[in-house]
């Protein structure tokens, strides 16, 4: 459960917010005299470990930190993650968030041992809270009606053990983005992807709810519409059998809330995290590998399967395969003469051969330059079929070769067009 600390009164610890911490503790990195830091300078080139830590033989630390609240900047420079100890402090035992050289990064507790029904929530976050902490992501804040993809893949390792604790991918909506006005949020939205027999929220409210795109059964677990720990609707679903590595449609899961809770399409998507709840009596250990974000075409990357170095080697939005089928086509196969640096966008097709009646996916890659952006979107399907939109599906109903064609229209009213072929038997 996302909220924002608290202090004794139930009002506001804006002492604990994260702009605080940056102030108090300008790096928020460990000093050379921790445990970490000392265990490193001891091991020289080698492999050092944290109690259990998953960091690999001779992989090197890029960034640290044991503070309350303290963030490290990871992936294409898009997401924050968040040493996130609101439910204990960090005085009470240790708990790290790290950042490796490959990319990869996570975070690391001792075992809790401090009572009291507050988790700690180490996570990482991809675009704005609905009290305004911000990663800078610039797909984020959207409005629910605008986002036609959204799509979540992720591998993440796990070893936790010793009490209640979960994984979980959590989002909010809101009245207004953040910008306008803070905590407008009227529901939260909550899926566990994984978690310790000690955790539950009592019978389904909906078991098999639906099967995404994916093949991942959802259930619709629960809601709190007060006495959840927060002032919004607070909507829990879960990944019947659990999941922690793999591709999941969260647009579904706004479909399925439209549908049948009635939740408004003018309500502000402000942005998504990941994260680790945890209680008293539980010790851990988490790594990310990847933790990648579509959102109408534009993917962050982030971990060593993503971007695979630390941040700030790469480009904001940097788009990768969308986590399409094995062939790992994504757009390649271009018509002869398209120069990727001259267009407004390409796609990136989920493969270019294909059954008839198989489903293909087209999605969207934003390369305008500096100073524009695209403002239509056109496709040409070759068969006679068309659509619009950042993201589409098509079957073709017989066996040939078609031409599909993207056509992008940036805000100065030029238009390319990216072609790719694809092959039907």
């Amino acid at each position: 459960m996302t909220r924002k600390p608290t202090d004794s009164d139930g009002e506001p610890a804006e002492n604990n917010s994260l702009e605080s911490q940056k102030k108090r503790s300008s790096s928020g990195r460990l000093g050379a005299g921790s445990r970490r830091s000392f265990l490193k300078a001891s091991a020289g080139a080698g492999a050092f470990l944290l109690a259990g830590s998953s960091l690999a033989a001779g992989q090197e630390l890029a960034d640290e930190t044991c503070e309350s609240f303290g963030e490290i900047t990871v992936g294409d420079g898009n997401f924050l993650l968040v040493n996130n100890d609101w439910g204990a402090t960090a005085d009470d035992f240790e708990m790290c968030s790290w950042l490796a050289e490959d990319g990869s990064y996570g975070y690391h507790w001792e075992t809790r041992t401090t009572a009291g029904g507050e988790p700690n929530y180490p996570q990482v976050l991809l675009g704005t809270k609905p009290w305004g902490d911000d990663s800078g992501a610039d797909s984020f804040p959207i409005q629910r009606g605008n986002v036609d993809e959204l799509i979540l893949d992720i591998d993440v390792d796990l070893d936790v053990s010793g009490g209640e604790w979960n994984l979980a991918e959590e989002w909010w909506l809101m009245e207004q983005p953040p910008s306008q006005e803070t905590e407008t949020h009227t529901h939260e939205i909550m899926l566990v992807l994984d978690w310790s027999d000690d955790h539950g929220h009592g019978g389904a409210i909906e078991d098999n709810a639906w099967t995404d795109q994916f093949g991942n059964t959802i259930d619709y677990w629960t809601v709190y519409n007060e006495g959840g720990g927060t002032d919004a609707a607070f909507h829990i679903f879960r990944v019947s059998g659990g999941l922690t590595t793999g591709q999941i449609d969260l647009t579904e899961i706004m479909d399925y809330l439209t549908q049948n809770v009635g939740i408004s399409e003018d309500l502000w998507v402000s942005g998504i995290e990941v994260g680790s709840e945890y209680w008293q009596g539980t010790q851990g250990d988490v790594t990310y590998n990847t933790l990648d974000v579509t959102v109408n075409g534009t993917t962050y990357t982030s971990g060593s399967d993503g971007s695979g170095t630390p941040p700030g080697d790469g480009e904001n939005g940097d788009n990768g395969d969308n986590g399409d089928d094995d062939d790992g086509d994504t757009g390649d196969d271009d018509s002869p003469g398209d120069d990727d640096d001259n267009l407004n966008a390409v796609m990136n097709e989920s493969t270019t051969s294909a059954s008839a009646g198989d489903r293909i996916t087209f999605a969207v890659e934003d390369t305008t330059g500096a100073g524009t952006w695209i403002d239509s979107l056109e496709w040409d399907f070759g068969d006679g079929t068309t659509a619009s939109g950042w993201w589409n599906e098509h079957t073709y109903d017989s066996a040939g070769t078609y031409t599909v064609a993207l056509a992008a229209t940036d805000n100065e009213g030029t238009t390319t067009t990216h072609e790719v072929e694809i092959t039907v038997s």
